[in-house]
């Protein structure tokens, strides 16, 4: 996949420095840093995992380090709400934060995967044909990594499951492809069986995020996130469970307040039966204040959950849509830094990590 380059000024957009900062800390962090060709001034074309290597020594040289780490799932009860969008994009912008991040595609629809630029259908064949990278394929998914799944052997490796998009700076993603489906009846057999199946990803995240699993070592993240589906399953139960915060998604565009309702009562359900329960965030997408259904949302919202209305949105943006046939591979917050929706991200993303007390 070929990747724009990126311009002094778009690279000192995005990790919100001048770009004095920029052209001297890649110097002192001895990047290999493209120049233009031809007969003008050589100006530096930074790509992405130039940007993320960049972030990387900046969190370093400036003492940059998390507070407290935090498992997070985004999650909202019906799809058309923003949900994956959103998730590749804070993670994105996590990571130009310094931040090391994880996340992990629970749909086996793949969308979050898709978004990074893999293609979940591919086969090897298809791809050696296609003359494209083998990298471009999916071979393995988080089921592959649960014992539910391991019926002889040992599971594979963290490190030949995981995809980066983005260079090893960037964050690192545990795609999904279309047999990850297969884990839900695992999971329902093991509700019959009374094992508590629920509880599946929150075992796999407290066994080895204590660094002891060298083959599966998620000790190094600041931040784990979850895309996970609308559907209320075992899979989706399991991230919410396992998480310190949910991110709700909440449209706008239409009335919300029955969907984050739901939420709140899962959650509550979750908490009597297993004394759990992450803290709630909802995130207004698609906002327009100017409209009148909009400001009737927010004031709902905001007096059934004060404590939990973010006060940073998303605006609409055909931005998005864009985006979405540019082909690159890239969240809009890479692709369009400079954007007004792009800016939104940011705030959001900086208004989260402080509720979430990780900087």
């Amino acid at each position: 996949m070929t990747r724009k380059p990126f311009k002094v000024q778009a690279v000192a957009t995005l990790l919100g420095i001048s770009v004095d900062a920029v052209r001297r800390d890649s110097d002192d962090a001895g990047l290999q840093i493209e120049r233009q060709p031809g007969e003008g001034p050589k100006t530096r074309l930074f790509s992405i995992e130039n940007i993320y290597d960049l972030a990387a020594y900046r969190a370093k040289k400036y003492g940059v380090t998390a507070k407290a780490k935090r498992i997070v799932t985004v999650y909202a009860p019906k799809g058309g709400v923003g949900k994956t969008t959103q998730t590749s994009n804070l993670a994105a912008i996590f990571a130009l934060m310094g931040l090391k991040v994880l996340v992990a595609d629970l749909d086996f629809q793949a969308n979050l995967t898709i978004s990074y630029g893999y293609d979940p259908e591919l086969t090897h064949e298809e791809a050696i044909e296609s003359g494209l990278p083998l990298s471009t394929c999916v071979d393995y998914h988080l089921g592959h990594l649960l014992p539910q799944w391991q019926t002889n052997g040992q599971p594979p490796e963290l490190k030949d499951v995981l995809k980066k998009p983005f260079g090893e700076n960037g964050p690192h993603l545990i795609p999904s492809e279309v047999t990850l489906d297969r884990l839900e009846a695992l999971f329902t057999v093991d509700a019959i069986m009374s094992k508590k199946p629920e509880l599946a990803i929150a075992r796999f995240l407290a066994e080895n995020r204590s660094g002891k699993n060298k083959q599966i070592d998620l000790s190094q993240y600041d931040v784990i996130m979850f895309d996970a589906p609308p559907a209320k399953n075992q899979t989706t139960r399991g991230a919410l469970l396992a998480s310190d915060y949910v991110i709700a998604p909440a449209s706008m565009e239409k009335y919300s307040t029955k969907s984050v309702s739901y939420l709140a009562g899962v959650l509550s359900e979750m908490q009597q039966e297993h004394n759990r329960y992450p803290e709630l965030t909802i995130l207004g997408n698609f906002f327009d204040m100017t409209r009148v259904r909009v400001a009737a949302q927010v004031i709902a919202l905001t007096k059934q959950y004060p404590d939990a209305w973010l006060d940073k949105q998303i605006s609409s943006s055909e931005e998005f849509k864009k985006v979405l046939s540019d082909d690159e591979g890239m969240p809009l917050a890479l692709a369009r830094p400079s954007s007004t929706a792009a800016r939104e991200l940011r705030e959001v993303a900086k208004a989260l990590i402080e509720k979430m007390g990780i900087l």
